[in-house]
């Protein structure tokens, strides 16, 4: 099977950050057994050495049975998201994408009032 890329986002775009998230979220992949991850390769710029650039942020991954894995991915990347201030991870294979986004913190505080008001005793 080729392999899908998942890409990191940031409000900044810094590329070393970028690289640190990606980074992070490939070791929490790593421990799901059977799956292989990779840094995702670009043609290089005109006149470099080899030819070859890594894309930043973006990692590829492959395994026999990724669609019988999904649920452990999706818990591996909406832990990520909770745990770093990444934005969102991009997953896609060729045109197919989805983008799992980490709630911002309005979004957490307006889940935090609603639970009070549905754990509220009258």
């Amino acid at each position: 099977m080729a392999a899908v890329v998942f890409s990191v986002a940031t409000s900044r775009g810094d590329a070393e950050e970028l690289d640190q998230l990606a980074g992070e979220l490939a070791d929490d992949l790593r421990e799901i057994r059977g799956l292989a991850v990779g840094t995702v390769a670009a043609p290089g710029q005109a006149g470099t050495k080899s030819g070859v650039a890594l894309e930043i942020g973006q990692l590829a991954v492959s395994g026999g049975a990724l669609g019988t894995v999904a649920w452990l991915i999706r818990d591996v990347v909406v832990r990520f998201l909770d745990r770093t201030r990444a934005e969102s991870i991009t997953i896609s294979d060729g045109e197919r994408r989805v983008e799992i986004k980490r709630p911002s913190d309005a979004q957490v505080e307006k889940l935090i009032d609603r639970l009070g008001d549905v754990l509220h005793d009258d």
